[in-house]
C-alpha cells in the first residue's frame, strides 16, 4: 500500500510539474501602441485642430472685433483725451471699459468651450483607437498590448503602431 501512495505521489508530481511546464512554454503573445503617436497623426488625419477652429470661428470674429473697437478707442483717448470735455472723456472711459469686460467674459467663455470641445474630440479619437487595439489585438492573437511608454525594450515585430492606425476607421 506505501508503494502505491508512493507511486500515486510520484507520478502526481510529475503531472503537475508537466503543466507547469507546459503553461510556462506557453508564454503570452505581448505587443505594443505608440498611442501618443497613433493621436497626433489621427488628429492630423481627422483634421480636429481645424474642425474647432471653423467651429468657434464666428465667436473668434467677434472677439477681433471687440478687441479692433477697443483699440481705436483707445487711440481716441490717447489722441483726443485733452481735448475732450470731461464728460466725453469719462463716457469714452466707461464704454472701453465696458468693451474690456464684455471682452474678458466672452474670452473666458470661449477658451472654456474651446478645452470642452477639444477634450470631446480626444475622447472620440481615444475611443476609436482602443477599439482598433482591441481589433488588431484579436486579429494577429495579442493576449497584451501595452503602451509604447511603459516599455523599455521590445522587438519592433510586436510595435502595432501602424497596424492600429490603419485599422482606425
Amino acid at each position: 500500500m506505501k508503494q502505491w501512495i508512493k507511486a500515486a505521489s510520484l507520478s502526481l508530481v510529475i503531472l503537475s510539474s508537466s503543466m507547469y511546464a507546459h503553461a510556462a512554454e506557453a508564454a503570452q503573445k505581448v505587443g505594443y501602441v505608440a498611442t501618443g503617436q497613433a493621436m497626433a497623426q489621427l488628429a492630423k488625419r481627422y483634421n480636429v485642430a481645424e474642425k474647432l477652429r471653423g467651429e468657434f470661428k464666428d465667436r473668434i470674429d467677434e472677439l477681433r472685433g471687440i478687441e479692433s473697437r477697443m483699440k481705436t478707442k483707445v487711440d481716441k483717448m490717447k489722441r483726443d483725451g485733452e481735448l475732450m470735455s470731461s464728460n466725453d472723456r469719462t463716457k469714452l472711459q466707461r464704454e472701453m471699459a465696458a468693451l474690456e469686460s464684455n471682452y474678458k467674459l466672452k474670452a473666458k467663455a470661449l477658451q472654456e468651450d474651446q478645452r470642452r470641445r477639444g477634450a470631446e474630440e480626444e475622447q472620440k479619437l481615444v475611443q476609436k483607437i482602443r477599439k482598433a487595439i482591441q481589433d488588431v489585438a484579436k486579429r494577429e492573437g495579442y493576449d497584451i498590448i501595452l503602451d509604447a511608454n511603459a516599455v523599455l525594450h521590445a522587438s519592433p515585430k510586436d510595435d502595432l503602431s501602424s497596424k492600429v492606425i490603419s485599422a482606425v476607421k
